[in-house]
């Protein structure tokens, strides 16, 4: 339906700024205007631009739906353009079948039911795609704390290239599921191995650290044997008995001359021989074997921790964990050197060695050679490993997000069958009315004539009660009417009088409806929309009610009928026409307005459309007061104010003097009072109005003031004791000075 015309630069309507017409979302609207107000440009407006007419270029129609319509405009424009000239005939659909017409009448109802269908499959459609869309957003946006997070490493030029495109980000990261064996990089790994790859370096060696000969030392059986003095010496069984032969060793260092160092008593002279004899000879290799073992343990300890030393500066070392096995491994070590140590001192002592356990160094180590080799083989296909590093950095985000492309997974199953589900129900809708379309078009096509339109032109002829004239086709010429008189052999259309004209002008407008003049034309009522301008101008009174009847019950609501048009429009400066039109739907009126739309054109400087109030346009008399309080209000020009004074007093002193003459009842005011104001008004209303036939200079209406024009005719009814009605019917406040 139309929501809004937009006039601009036509007649009487605004030459610079657009106005715009607000429809009311209702089947009928109807629009009331005094003559030169403007409604008719309403009509003209459209009319023009269903001709695509480039004078109207500048103006608009907006539908609520954004569809195309087909346009039929009924005014003075039209009544001209039919009686100037051969009628043409229109091709409708005839009664003659009437199964053939009940099966066109039932698919027109159905096509009706599916539109609401369709119209709601189509809502439900559009709001499925919406959660899709909206829950595609979500999920989007979710998968991309991945790209933000990634953007914050040392990979972050690996996410070059996907800018905002969160859509393919979202895309591309779905493919990089976790590898099969389920092992990931962590990300600093991928940052170093990223580094590696991105430097200069070169292939590095492979670590060892060789434990041997350690271990060997560690295994000799000397540390648990007692070395025991010389039986050479006639002091060994001394020393032996009481087992102090390191204690005796270590004083040998002691003795000077022939005195005992610790007793200070004089020594046998022979004492020194057998005491070099006690300590020589098998445990003094002993001895020395253990010395040598120790310094050598010492010196391979040193050089093993020299060399470890070196390994931990690796760049993997770290990983691999050489650092604790070490620590470990170290510890153990110095705790044997000390061992070791104490059984030098003391050779008669047994000492237990234990090798010391190297696994967990070995295997660190082992680890990193294998950091190492694959380090190797990174750098030597460096290309190769970029590539590898982004499909794990890929990976490694996407097991990040997994949880996030499981949910969204989760919600789209659901609407993706609600969608499924719309669509197929649309499509079945649509495949339905196709085919009764098709149906109808075919049985339209069987029915179509200009006879029946011809029928039911002089069928409605007939129900007006006008049998004076009637249309038949044209002889020799079946697509064309001609006016057919009783007992006159020809009758053209210019015998007509205008009412005549309006009124065969309007039944052919209604026949329109239904059809067009090109027979293969499919029309369609739901994409109809008609516009009326004063269907009753030049008729009788009497046809007031059948034109408004005919307006109401076939194209307004046309309840159990087939329906002609999706909207009507009807333009009208007939009071009692448009009361009539609004009673046919409702006969409250206050309540008129939830049936049909209802509007006003009012006109002072430029034309303007507004919402009209029913209740304060109950007759001509109301009217005319509506024009003194729309004068006030500036909505109308000064020129009209003369004429609606003269039709509320004619009114107002003929229903209560009695006396329709207006002058009379202002000379009876008059000889009530010497002043000469009453008479005055009279003749302002006369000449405003043009009630006397005396052409005098052209009256400059700015010179006119309205409040000073309404304070005397106020002065007019207080005089009479009626101002209370002034106020009433003005809408003004009874302390209002009263201008004389």
């Amino acid at each position: 339906m139309i929501r809004t015309i937009s006039i601009h630069r036509h007649k009487s309507f605004h030459s610079t700024n657009a106005h715009s017409v607000q429809i009311p979302n209702k089947p009928a609207t109807y629009v009331y205007g005094l003559n030169g107000a403007g409604k008719s440009s309403i009509g003209e407006v459209v009319d023009g631009l269903a001709r695509n007419d480039p004078a109207f270029a500048h103006c608009r129609i907006e539908t609520t739906d954004n569809a195309r319509y087909r346009y039929l405009v009924y005014n003075h424009h039209y009544v001209e353009r039919l009686i100037g000239q051969p009628i043409q005939g229109i091709f409708t659909v005839g009664e003659v079948d009437t199964v053939r017409q009940q099966r066109i009448q039932d698919i027109e109802t159905r096509n009706g039911e599916l539109d609401v269908l369709i119209a709601d499959a189509t809502t439900s459609v559009k709001a499925a795609e919406s959660n899709l869309a909206k829950e595609l957003v979500r999920a989007k946006d979710e998968i991309w704390k991945a790209h933000d997070w990634g953007k914050k490493t040392v990979l972050a030029s690996l996410l070059e290239g996907y800018g905002r495109n969160k859509e393919k980000f979202f895309t591309d990261l779905r493919t990089h599921a976790l590898p099969e064996n389920g092992q990931l990089d962590t990300i600093e790994r991928l940052e170093r191995c990223w580094a590696d790859v991105s430097g200069t370096e070169s292939e590095r060696a492979l670590v060892s650290l060789d434990t041997s000969a350690l271990s060997r030392i560690e295994n000799d059986p000397i540390w648990g044997e007692v070395v025991e003095v010389s039986t050479s010496s006639r002091l060994a069984p001394f020393v032996a008995e009481l087992g102090n032969a390191d204690w005796v060793a270590r004083g040998q260092a002691y003795t000077h001359k022939d005195q005992c160092p610790f007793c200070q008593q004089g020594l046998p002279h022979d004492f020194r021989e057998e005491l070099a004899r006690l300590l020589e000879g098998e445990r003094k290799a002993k001895v020395d074997r253990i010395s040598l073992l120790v310094q050598s343990y010492a010196v391979q300890l040193d050089a093993l921790e020299q060399r470890t030393q070196t390994i931990l500066t690796d760049p993997d070392a770290r990983e691999a964990g050489v650092e604790p096995a070490w620590t470990q491994a170290r510890g153990a070590f110095h705790d044997t050197l000390t061992a070791l140590r104490r059984k030098e001192a003391q050779p008669g002592e047994a000492v237990s060695i234990s090798p010391v356990n190297v696994d967990a160094l070995v295997e660190a180590l082992a680890k990193l050679n294998a950091l190492i080799a694959d380090f190797n083989a990174r750098i030597r296909d460096r290309r190769g490993e970029r590539e590898r590093i982004k499909t794990m950095f890929f990976q490694v985000m996407h097991a990040e997000r997994m949880d996030a492309y499981a949910h969204h997974d989760a919600l789209l199953g659901p609407l993706q069958e609600a969608e499924t589900q719309a669509k197929a129900g649309l499509q079945a809708r649509g495949q339905e009315r196709d085919g009764l379309n098709t149906e109808l078009r075919e049985l339209r096509r069987l029915q179509k004539g200009v006879d029946a339109s011809i029928d039911a032109i002089n069928d409605r002829l007939r129900s007006l009660g006008i049998t004076a004239f009637s249309i038949d086709r044209k002889t020799d010429e079946d697509r064309v009417y001609c006016l057919v008189r009783p007992g006159i052999a020809t009758s053209e259309t210019k015998s007509l009088s205008e009412g005549e004209k309006t009124l065969i002008a309007f039944l052919y407008f209604m026949e329109s409806l239904k059809g067009s003049h090109d027979e293969h034309e499919n029309v369609d009522p739901r994409r109809t929309i008609a516009v009326i301008d004063d269907p009753i101008s030049s008729l009788s009174q009497n046809y007031v009610y059948d034109i408004a009847t005919m307006i109401h019950r076939e194209l307004a609501k046309p309840d159990g009928r087939p329906q002609l048009v999706k909207q009507v429009i009807v333009l009208t400066h007939n009071l009692y026409f448009f009361h009539e039109l609004i009673r046919q739907h409702k006969t409250s009126l206050p309540r008129a307005h939830n049936h049909c739309g209802l509007l006003r054109v009012v006109k002072n400087a430029y034309s303007q459309v507004e919402a009209l109030d029913p209740t304060k346009l109950l007759n001509d008399y109301d009217v005319w007061w509506q024009i003194l309080r729309d004068a006030k209000d500036g909505k109308i020009p000064t020129q009209i104010v003369p004429n609606a004074m003269r039709n509320i007093l004619e009114q107002f002193f003929t229903f209560t003097t009695g006396s329709s003459d207006f002058p009379v009842a202002v000379q009876q005011l008059a000889d009530a009072d010497t002043s000469s104001k009453y008479a005055a008004l009279d003749r302002f209303v006369d000449r405003g109005s043009h009630r006397d036939a005396i052409n005098g200079p052209p009256i400059d209406w700015t010179e006119y003031d309205v409040p000073y024009l309404l304070g005397k005719f106020r002065a007019m009814f207080d005089a009479i004791g009626q101002e209370p009605h002034y106020i009433m019917k003005m809408g003004e406040d009874a302390l209002e000075p009263v201008h004389a």
